[in-house]
């Protein structure tokens, strides 16, 4: 784990009227992200999640910002989102990362659902 980042993320929001479930945890590995996508679409298919449409691309064309997949049918699906870390999101959630973004390809696993079990989107 990082620096700064060695617990599991979890909790509920309830701001909007609706609960929202989410888990969370922080990687860096000293790899490139076409590494990371790769492991994370394969594994992602093993355990039945399916690519979502709100896959972001990054400026290199065959390398995405981010993955997006669900689980589950529309009214009781979950939501998979990996995502690359950037300089200005750590800035933005005030934290300070530790040497290790510097050396491979910081990114965040997130798995989301409102607490009725219908699907959420993924990260903006």
């Amino acid at each position: 784990m990082p620096q700064g980042f060695e617990d599991l993320e979890a909790g509920c929001w309830e701001d909007s009227g609706e609960a929202w479930l989410y888990a969370e945890r922080t990687y860096v590995f000293p790899g490139d992200k076409a590494d990371v996508t790769q492991h994370y679409r394969a594994a992602a298919e093993r355990e039945g999640w399916k690519p979502s449409p709100a896959t972001r691309q990054s400026s290199k064309e065959d390398q995405p910002a981010s993955l997006c997949f669900t689980l589950g049918k529309a009214d009781n699906a979950a939501m998979l989102d990996v995502y690359f870390l950037t300089e200005e999101i750590l800035d933005a959630e005030e934290s300070k990362p530790g040497p290790e973004f510097s050396s491979g390809a910081g990114y965040r696993v997130a798995i989301t659902s409102t607490a009725d079990g219908s699907a959420t989107s993924c990260s903006d």
